[in-house]
């Protein structure tokens, strides 16, 4: 009798990411009606503005704890300890945990009780006395949710170092839920205060779907806080880099949002959109595959031969390769569609659809290599290695925050150009992890990426006319697309066109990569055939 999927674990990388992909895309598109609900109760109003200033730091404290150390680095340590010892490791996790949730409360507190401050500093002194008060507010109530969910990602990150990735992956999908229930139920009666309080309701539901799953791994938690744990030790030489490097890229983001305010309020709300839109492939695969290749990277980090560690590498990468770079080429032709489609609404007009398409467009050319710094971060961490992302993200920081300035502040470019200098300084960050990971683990497999790359590329641009040409065609003599549902029918006929040609063309061009989807698709139409294997040899 076959056990139940939801109770296995996911021991390939292929089914990890699998799962992690699904649900990515599940959650992307509950992101979205999360987006097109808050796009219809406030438009681009500065009501809105003021929420996503404010959630900014929450996000950022967040990000901090749970980025900065659970999801990169106490994976690796906990595992590794875990193979030699369970007791050790289970009071490695325990001091952890404990000394986490003191950081949060000391960062909470302080965040709470200068909520005011902050607010003005992020808006660049352009909100109102009442925006800055309503910000406040709002900060405080989303501060409260963050706690829960710390707590939430330790059983997260728990559960997926033994390989169990289902159940977590489900927790997203129900903050999103709780968020979207908030907003759609509370904000014609407490107005803005509603989606704040969906965040709240949100990180309640991604606790209670894991706590009946955690006794699976046996937990051995203790109150007890051994700041001379060799465990604590180790994590404490690998964080600070690592928190520094989440420091840098929230502060990216805090900077690029107080830029949007400086254009005007309603343009933070064009550049959250077309981030969102242009984040979903990013998460669907990029992240989905760095974050299920982690456990495994890791393990092979102890071997003497890092031969395989590059070959998981370059394997998982050439996958991610062909699978997000049609994608970005399809945000890039069909961006104002797209944008209409998600967030068209009566209180959305059609200039916030033309400029956020202008943002996504600018935003969708770094697809593959936000993707690919992903991927290459995680290697540095299955190796040790904190410091190098952290001293490669404050260097490509630095020429995005200054090309941004540039931009806006002297040339007087609208939003988008703050997506043009964000690509731009994600393609330099590529181009100095990929050569770091090289001298440190030994050169890549050189011959299987570049051709894969261009028939990838060249495959991509020949879909990307057959997206373009048949949807002009329809829209000047079939549809009205000025009505949603029309659009929606003929963007869905260009796509269909589109994706069809890219992998008609990958499959003539023997793509090596197209091989294994087939396989996966066949793994999960006979689920009790042998399972696929990530690392074999697909070329």
């Amino acid at each position: 009798m076959v056990k139940p999927s939801i109770f296995s674990t996911q021991n390939s990388i292929v089914s990890a990411a699998a799962v992690l992909s699904i649900s990515s895309g599940i959650n992307a598109v509950l992101g979205f009606v999360k987006s097109r609900s808050l796009a219809h109760f406030f438009g681009v109003s500065d009501e809105l503005a003021v929420f996503y200033t404010a959630d900014l730091i929450p996000n950022m404290v967040y990000s901090f704890l749970v980025v900065g150390a659970l999801s990169t680095v106490f994976i690796p340590v906990f595992t590794q300890e875990y193979k030699r010892n369970h007791s050790i490791a289970w009071r490695t996790a325990s001091s952890f945990i404990n000394l986490s949730v003191l950081v949060f409360f000391l960062l909470g507190t302080i965040s709470y009780i200068t909520a005011p401050h902050i607010i003005r500093l992020i808006s660049v002194n352009k909100f109102s006395a009442e925006q800055i008060a309503l910000g406040s507010s709002l900060m405080r109530i989303m501060l409260l949710s963050q706690l829960i969910l710390i707590v939430s990602s330790f059983i997260t990150c728990i559960l997926q170092s033994f390989k169990y990735f289902l159940i977590p992956a489900m927790s997203p999908i129900l903050y999103n839920l709780g968020m979207i229930l908030g907003t759609i139920l509370l904000s014609n009666h407490i107005g803005i205060f509603g989606p704040a309080i969906g965040v709240l309701i949100g990180s309640i539901l991604h606790l209670l779907i894991q706590l009946p799953f955690l006794p699976k791994v046996s937990p051995k938690y203790s109150l007890k806080l051994d700041l001379k744990d060799k465990g604590i030790g180790t994590i404490f030489n690998l964080v600070p880099p690592r928190i520094l490097s989440v420091f840098i890229s929230n502060l990216g983001n805090t900077l690029n949002s107080s830029l949007a305010i400086f254009i005007s309020p309603a343009s933070v709300v064009l550049l959250k959109f077309a981030n969102q839109l242009q984040f979903f492939p990013v998460s669907l695969f990029g992240l989905s595959v760095a974050s299920a290749i982690l456990p495994t990277l890791s393990a092979q980090a102890d071997e003497d031969d890092l031969s395989t560690f590059r070959k998981t590498l370059t394997t998982s990468f050439l996958q991610m390769m062909f699978l997000v770079v049609p994608i970005s080429v399809i945000l890039f032709v069909l961006k104002v569609p797209l944008v209409r489609i998600v967030y068209g609404a009566a209180s959305f007009p059609w200039e916030a659809t033309v400029k956020t398409s202008y943002v996504l467009a600018f935003f969708s050319i770094s697809i593959l290599f936000q993707s690919t710094n992903y991927l290459l971060t995680r290697a540095f961490f299955a190796l040790k290695d904190t410091k190098t992302p952290v001293i490669i993200s404050s260097l490509t920081l630095a020429i995005h925050i200054l090309m941004a300035i540039t931009f806006v502040r002297i040339f007087g470019l609208g939003v988008w150009s703050v997506a043009f200098a964000s690509s731009i300084a994600s393609f330099i960050e590529t181009i100095y992890l990929y050569r770091l990971i090289s001298a440190k683990t030994g050169r890549f497999y050189e011959p299987a990426i570049l051709p894969s790359f261009i028939k990838i590329s060249y495959a991509s641009l020949l879909m990307g006319i057959m997206l373009y040409i048949p949807l002009k065609l329809l829209d000047h003599y079939v549809f009205d697309t000025t009505r949603t549902l029309q659009l929606l029918i003929a963007t869905g006929i260009a796509s269909l066109g589109g994706i069809s040609t890219y992998f008609f063309l990958t499959d003539r061009f023997k793509v090596p990569e197209i091989q294994l989807l087939y396989r996966l698709l066949h793994k999960f139409k006979f689920p009790n055939k042998q399972k696929v294997n990530l690392l074999e040899n697909t070329a």
